[in-house]
Protein backbone atom coordinates (compact mmCIF):
# COMPACT_ATOMS: atom_id res chain seq x y z
CA UNK A 1 0.00 0.00 0.00
CA UNK A 2 1.40 3.36 -1.03
CA UNK A 3 0.54 6.74 0.44
CA UNK A 4 0.76 8.48 -2.91
CA UNK A 5 1.09 12.23 -2.32
CA UNK A 6 -1.82 12.33 0.13
CA UNK A 7 -4.16 10.30 -2.09
CA UNK A 8 -6.75 8.13 -0.38
CA UNK A 9 -9.74 6.04 -1.41
CA UNK A 10 -13.18 6.24 0.17
CA UNK A 11 -15.14 3.03 -0.37
CA UNK A 12 -18.84 2.38 -0.59
CA UNK A 13 -20.35 -1.05 0.08
CA UNK A 14 -19.98 -2.25 -3.51
CA UNK A 15 -16.29 -1.42 -3.51
CA UNK A 16 -15.72 -3.49 -0.38
CA UNK A 17 -17.72 -6.42 -1.76
CA UNK A 18 -15.60 -6.22 -4.94
CA UNK A 19 -12.46 -6.62 -2.82
CA UNK A 20 -11.08 -3.13 -3.50
CA UNK A 21 -9.41 -2.66 -0.09
CA UNK A 22 -7.29 -5.77 -0.64
CA UNK A 23 -5.93 -4.70 -4.04
CA UNK A 24 -5.94 -0.90 -3.90
CA UNK A 25 -2.50 0.72 -3.79
CA UNK A 26 -3.86 3.54 -1.59
CA UNK A 27 -5.04 3.80 2.01
CA UNK A 28 -8.81 3.13 2.13
CA UNK A 29 -11.50 4.63 4.36
CA UNK A 30 -15.17 3.90 4.88
CA UNK A 31 -17.92 4.52 7.43
CA UNK A 32 -19.42 2.22 10.06
CA UNK A 33 -22.73 2.35 8.15
CA UNK A 34 -21.00 0.85 5.11
CA UNK A 35 -19.45 -1.81 7.33
CA UNK A 36 -22.95 -2.63 8.59
CA UNK A 37 -24.15 -3.24 5.03
CA UNK A 38 -21.51 -5.91 4.35
CA UNK A 39 -23.32 -9.07 5.35
CA UNK A 40 -22.37 -12.13 3.29
CA UNK A 41 -19.54 -14.28 4.66
CA UNK A 42 -17.16 -13.83 1.71
CA UNK A 43 -17.48 -10.04 1.80
CA UNK A 44 -17.18 -10.00 5.62
CA UNK A 45 -13.93 -11.94 5.28
CA UNK A 46 -12.61 -9.33 2.82
CA UNK A 47 -13.69 -6.56 5.17
CA UNK A 48 -12.14 -8.13 8.26
CA UNK A 49 -8.85 -8.87 6.48
CA UNK A 50 -8.67 -5.27 5.22
CA UNK A 51 -9.38 -3.88 8.69
CA UNK A 52 -6.88 -6.19 10.42
CA UNK A 53 -4.13 -5.37 7.93
CA UNK A 54 -4.68 -1.63 8.29
CA UNK A 55 -5.51 -1.25 4.60
CA UNK A 56 -8.98 -0.02 5.56
CA UNK A 57 -9.91 2.39 8.32
CA UNK A 58 -13.41 3.25 9.55
CA UNK A 59 -14.07 6.95 10.11
CA UNK A 60 -17.25 8.90 10.75
CA UNK A 61 -17.88 12.21 9.00
CA UNK A 62 -18.91 15.14 11.17
CA UNK A 63 -22.56 16.15 11.22
CA UNK A 64 -21.63 19.38 9.43
CA UNK A 65 -20.10 17.34 6.57
CA UNK A 66 -23.25 15.21 6.39
CA UNK A 67 -25.28 18.43 6.10
CA UNK A 68 -22.88 19.61 3.39
CA UNK A 69 -23.35 16.29 1.54
CA UNK A 70 -27.14 16.70 1.73
CA UNK A 71 -26.89 20.22 0.31
CA UNK A 72 -24.53 19.03 -2.41
CA UNK A 73 -26.94 16.22 -3.35
CA UNK A 74 -29.79 18.73 -3.43
CA UNK A 75 -27.81 20.88 -5.89
CA UNK A 76 -26.90 17.80 -7.97
CA UNK A 77 -30.59 16.75 -7.96
CA UNK A 78 -29.63 13.36 -6.51
CA UNK A 79 -30.88 13.77 -2.95
CA UNK A 80 -34.01 11.64 -3.36
CA UNK A 81 -31.93 8.80 -4.81
CA UNK A 82 -29.22 8.57 -2.16
CA UNK A 83 -29.55 6.54 1.02
CA UNK A 84 -28.28 7.74 4.38
CA UNK A 85 -25.27 5.45 3.90
CA UNK A 86 -24.58 6.97 0.47
CA UNK A 87 -24.70 10.46 1.95
CA UNK A 88 -22.25 9.41 4.66
CA UNK A 89 -19.83 8.16 1.99
CA UNK A 90 -20.04 11.54 0.23
CA UNK A 91 -19.67 13.30 3.59
CA UNK A 92 -16.56 11.27 4.44
CA UNK A 93 -15.05 12.23 1.09
CA UNK A 94 -15.78 15.89 1.88
CA UNK A 95 -14.28 15.46 5.36
CA UNK A 96 -11.03 13.97 4.08
CA UNK A 97 -10.80 16.54 1.30
CA UNK A 98 -11.15 19.31 3.91
CA UNK A 99 -8.19 17.72 5.75
CA UNK A 100 -6.10 18.35 2.64
CA UNK A 101 -6.13 14.82 1.25
CA UNK A 102 -6.57 14.02 -2.43
CA UNK A 103 -9.74 11.92 -2.29
CA UNK A 104 -11.00 9.37 -4.79
CA UNK A 105 -14.29 7.58 -4.09
CA UNK A 106 -14.65 3.99 -5.32
CA UNK A 107 -18.32 3.48 -6.23
CA UNK A 108 -20.42 2.19 -9.11
CA UNK A 109 -23.46 4.14 -7.88
CA UNK A 110 -24.28 6.69 -10.59
CA UNK A 111 -26.03 9.02 -8.14
CA UNK A 112 -23.02 9.05 -5.82
CA UNK A 113 -20.81 9.73 -8.85
CA UNK A 114 -23.03 12.61 -10.00
CA UNK A 115 -22.98 14.12 -6.51
CA UNK A 116 -19.20 13.84 -6.27
CA UNK A 117 -18.80 15.40 -9.71
CA UNK A 118 -20.72 18.43 -8.47
CA UNK A 119 -18.14 18.78 -5.67
CA UNK A 120 -15.17 18.23 -7.95
CA UNK A 121 -14.25 15.00 -6.17
CA UNK A 122 -12.79 12.25 -8.31
CA UNK A 123 -14.48 8.86 -8.42
CA UNK A 124 -13.40 5.46 -9.59
CA UNK A 125 -15.76 2.88 -11.00
CA UNK A 126 -15.38 -0.52 -9.46
CA UNK A 127 -17.07 -2.92 -11.87
CA UNK A 128 -19.31 -0.92 -14.16
CA UNK A 129 -18.94 2.02 -16.48
CA UNK A 130 -19.13 5.36 -14.70
CA UNK A 131 -21.22 8.41 -15.57
CA UNK A 132 -20.32 10.48 -18.61
CA UNK A 133 -19.23 14.00 -17.94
Amino acid sequence: MVEEAGKVLVLDTGAIIAGTPLVAPLKCYTTSSVVGEVRDSESRAILEKALESGRLEVLEPSSSRVEEAVELARKAKTLGYLSEVDLEVVALALELKARGLDVIVASDDYKIQATLAKAGIEFLKVRYRGIRM
